[in-house]
């Protein structure tokens, strides 16, 4: 082989060489653009940002320009009347019930009666273990009928029994659309609580017994 051809077969292997070193490299991949920092409060459309949610045992947040939350729209209010301490009268007592659909204003108006008073200058007549079994109206009379354990219970004389019935019967008519209130035991008609007074008939409003 002469000189020239030996040139060109240098160059002919030195070119196979740089050709497959070059195929062995790795290709640099581009590096992923940084995400964007997102705001921690995003501002509402109006430019204000809401109030933060409250936490738990904290009150929530009042309402828009200061106004006060708003109130149950199922509470009604009503008079309740109980017994004064000395048990010589009965006195009329504010009273704000919830009403639901399961239980409507007369039936809140009686558990709010038989309930001990919150005043200290009032008095519960009804006995601890006095139960609600239906409170119904039929035309102007209501009526409300407890289990036995009222009369079973009940230990007082003619004062507390007058106060008692007259604390419910007072308190039921209120309502402009009760005029009578008829106590049954257990579903029926009773002669008396205690022997003292008729509860035989529906009693009407007992107006002597406010002071």
């Amino acid at each position: 082989m002469n000189k020239k051809l030996k040139v060109l077969a240098s160059i002919f292997t030195l070119g196979m060489f740089l050709t497959a070193a070059g195929c062995g490299e790795k290709k640099e991949e581009p590096a992923a653009p940084a995400a964007q920092e997102q705001p921690a409060d995003k501002p509402a459309p109006d430019g204000k940002n809401p109030p933060p949610a409250p936490k738990d045992g904290e009150n929530p947040p009042p309402a828009p320009n200061g106004q006060a939350p708003a109130a149950n729209p199922n509470a009604v209010t009503m008079k309740i009347y109980y017994p004064d301490e000395g048990a010589t009268h009965l006195v009329a007592v504010e009273r704000s019930v919830a009403v639901t659909p399961d239980k409507d204003k007369f039936t809140a108006a009686v558990e709010a009666v038989i309930a001990d008073p919150t005043e200290p200058n009032l008095t519960g007549v009804f006995p601890k273990a006095t139960t609600i079994k239906s409170v119904s109206v039929n035309g102007d009379t209501a009526t409300v009928d407890f289990d036995g354990s009222l009369q079973r219970t009940f230990s007082g004389g003619s004062t507390g029994e007058e106060l008692l019935v007259g604390s419910l019967v007072d308190t039921l008519t209120e309502f402009p659309e009760i005029n009578r209130v008829q106590i049954t035991i257990d579903g029926a008609n009773v002669e008396t609580l205690a022997g003292h007074m008729d509860l035989s008939k529906p009693i009407e409003r007992m107006n002597d017994l406010l002071k």
